[in-house]
């Protein structure tokens, strides 16, 4: 015959002990991964931000940088211009580069 499970004494600690499992089961298929794909948002979004600044600085710096080395030998107009084009040929030939290296890559493959 079953007993009255009010007089045992382990009921209470049975009872919580599955309470919590309970919780913690759900929390841990719910909460745990909505949690992670939070963090994964905002420090996501966080690290594109900063990203993009400090590419910014960096291209701000190397054209600044570029201007001041070319104004010992030309004119501060000149020397503009000449940094403008010397810059954009660099970025055209990395350019360049990273796309020959990707078709023949894709050579390679095939």
């Amino acid at each position: 015959m079953v007993g009255n499970p009010l007089r045992d004494p382990e009921f209470p600690r049975k009872t919580v002990d599955l309470i919590d499992r309970v919780v913690g089961a759900v929390r841990d298929r719910t909460t745990r991964p909505l949690v992670a794909i939070t963090r994964g948002i905002v420090f996501g979004s966080l690290i594109a931000v900063v990203s993009v600044a400090l590419v910014t600085i960096a291209l701000i710096a190397i054209m600044r940088g570029t201007q001041e080395l070319f104004e010992l030998a030309l004119t501060e107009r000149r020397a503009v211009w000449a940094s403008y084009f010397v810059v954009g040929g660099a970025f055209i030939l990395v350019g360049a580069f990273l796309l020959r290296a990707r078709h023949s890559s894709e050579k390679e493959n095939s």
